[in-house]
């Protein structure tokens, strides 16, 4: 396993080497790179910079590291692979290394799709019209890619379905994200008014979805629950967030935590107000497991195999939201049956058991 660390998530040496020993179990060798520009602030803002007169989206170059191909090179050359996995399409770059071998290449999103959304609910004007731009070099460069691997993942058959508009020649199957439902069950003990949202803040759609929340949600939900409470859990939580808190002391922010499961366990509803996004969430499939009362908008909840009312609840306009948080507040045998049929979806869709078993046919028929 190659792969490339974002400092942000795992800030220093201790973090990477817990993870490379954790992955060690699975891989017979795991090395980790640098991000160039993570260390350069200059050079990062360069980059964006002169992107704007490149036809490669941004991504391409903010992912590139002259150690990385390197040492994809020296993989090649020093042994005889099957099949080569690449996560994501940032990664495509690395390719060119590989030829004569069959590739795979995973989209956890459609990402030009989730740039578009960013841009349209972007406010500043100039942000907005960068992240059109880039939307439209990543579409553009979706669009080439695609045919070159003898498979592409898409984890919804939305995505599939957006994929095969852009190229219809290219080979797709659909393998879901997942969850362990081992690790994440339903516990005994009485719910709190609690709420709860779980998330890394520095992916914009998380931070977003927060802002939005404090702001237009939260407000409405206290009028009518005086004594609710909201639990935000992930790192990198903005300044502007803090200053919520500040101003209210139902509202805590936690920052990471490395289990969050007696945080889930303990709460009435896990909220996903994501406005922008792709893929699926991770965050509802684990709430699912957990046998928690979901409410989603219905960006938050794409891609996963959900009923509205039987397993979820759905709220696109701020009002919608609250009103539906409210409802699984106030009606304990709607929130049962919410939790029960959540957890019953995840086991049977999503566990990592099904979802391993399809992953290894799908690899098995393409190495023959």
């Amino acid at each position: 396993m190659l792969a490339l660390n974002q400092r942000v998530l795992l800030p220093d040496e201790v973090s990477v080497s817990e993870s490379v020993e954790a992955l060690k179990k699975y891989c017979r060798s795991v090395k980790v790179f640098k991000i160039p520009t993570d260390y350069n602030r200059i050079r990062w803002y360069s980059l964006l910079f002169l992107n704007i007169f490149s036809s490669a989206p941004f991504t391409n170059w903010w992912f590139r590291s002259n150690e990385l191909a390197a040492e994809v090179k020296n993989q090649i050359q020093s042994n005889d692979f099957a099949l080569i996995y690449f996560e994501t399409i940032d990664l495509v770059q690395y390719a060119r290394f590989t030829p004569d071998i069959p590739r795979v290449l995973n989209h956890q999103n459609v990402e030009s799709s989730l740039l578009r959304r960013r841009a349209a609910n972007e406010k500043n004007m100039i942000a907005k019209l960068y992240l059109y731009l880039q939307a439209r070099k990543l579409r553009n460069y979706e669009k080439r890619v695609l045919n070159k691997f003898e498979m592409n993942l898409a984890v919804s058959e939305n995505d599939k379905d957006l994929f095969m508009q852009m190229a219809p020649n290219s080979i797709f199957e659909v393998i879901p994200n997942g969850t362990d439902t081992r690790y994440f069950r339903p516990t005994d003990g009485s719910v709190s008014r609690e709420l709860i949202f779980v998330g890394g803040l520095n992916w914009y759609p998380n931070r977003d979805a927060m802002i939005h929340f404090c702001e237009d949600i939260y407000p409405v939900i206290k009028r009518e629950i005086p004594d609710v409470k909201m639990n935000i859990i992930g790192q990198c939580p903005p300044s502007k967030l803090r200053r919520y808190m500040d101003g209210d002391v139902s509202l805590r922010i936690h920052g990471f935590v490395k289990d969050i499961r007696s945080h889930i366990s303990r709460s009435a509803v896990f909220v996903v107000p994501i406005r922008v996004g792709g893929g699926t969430r991770l965050k509802i499939l684990d709430a699912f497991a957990c046998g928690k009362a979901v409410v989603s908008t219905s960006i938050g909840c794409e891609g996963i195999d959900v009923t509205p009312g039987e397993n979820i609840l759905i709220g696109d306009s701020p009002e919608e939201f609250a009103s539906q948080v409210m409802r699984v507040m106030k009606d304990d045998g709607l929130r049962t049956r919410l939790e029960k049929n959540a957890r019953k979806l995840v086991v049977e869709k999503y566990s990592w058991e099904i979802i391993g078993r399809k992953l290894d046919e799908i690899f098995g028929s393409i190495v023959k």
